[in-house]
């Protein structure tokens, strides 16, 4: 939930790790490790699932349920990156579709009734001493805000990877292309962020209004929404690498 993390400095209490500066930006203690622990849960689940599914993948034949997801996945994203990039596509299309599939599954990972582990004895409490609520890692600002430099980063380097130092031209004297670069990645980050929060809190007042039919359509209405914000946040980091690609000379 957002805001509502735990933080390494309440399962360290030692000083001399807990109130390191990092950077400049804080003390590593602020680190959200329940956000670690998840995003490393997704990142282990679908490499996981990977490893499951290429032994039994076929080249003839129409194969098992598991390769026709993992086809169905391969040719929506491959669209997504080709319509967009065009035939520069298949060199950005492993991003394309890693960040697709990452966003999904995070955003699924917080659809459940995880309110119910609330009771479990043992159970981590915040500061306040509320229990800890268990929600996506998307709704963290740090692992939206990464995402989009991931996007961003590759959208600059599409740009000399296509057009060589002239793109430095773009930006010379052009404050509306420096800020143009700020905003879009500002908006993929945030979008992704206030919308999968948005569908958390929503969850929340259902399950406390009527916890047991209700809430039951507002997660599948999560879902859809996961699916929806998975598929913006790749269309736009497409679009944006194909704009790169084609226009700036």
């Amino acid at each position: 939930m957002l805001g509502k993390n735990l933080h390494l400095s309440q399962f360290i209490s030692d000083p001399s790790i807990s109130n390191i500066n990092f950077l400049g930006m804080g003390p590593i203690g602020d680190i959200h490790v329940d956000t670690l622990l998840l995003t490393w849960v997704c990142m282990g689940g679908i490499l996981a699932a990977s490893a499951l599914v290429a032994p039994r993948l076929v080249v003839e034949g129409a194969g098992g349920s598991a390769q026709a997801v993992i086809e169905g996945l391969y040719l929506f994203t491959q669209d997504i990156a080709k319509g967009q990039i065009g035939h520069h596509f298949k060199k950005f299309f492993p991003l394309i579709a890693s960040i697709f599939i990452f966003v999904l599954t995070a955003n699924f990972i917080g659809v459940g009734p995880w309110r119910a582990l609330e009771h479990l004895p043992g159970w981590p409490k915040l500061p306040d001493g509320e229990p800890f609520e268990l929600a996506s890692p998307t709704t963290d600002f740090n692992v939206t805000a990464g995402l989009a430099l991931v996007a961003l980063l590759v959208y600059l380097g599409s740009g000399f990877w296509a057009h060589g130092a002239s793109f430095a031209k773009v930006f010379a004297f052009n404050p509306i292309e420096w800020l143009d670069t700020v905003i879009r990645p500002s908006t993929l980050a945030l979008r992704l962020m206030v919308v999968i929060t948005a569908d958390e809190l929503l969850r929340g007042a259902f399950l406390t209004i009527m916890p047991v039919i209700l809430p039951t359509f507002v997660m599948a209405f999560e879902l859809f929404i996961g699916v929806i914000q998975a598929f913006v946040f790749a269309l736009l980091t497409s679009i944006y690498i194909g704009l790169t690609v084609a226009e700036h000379h």
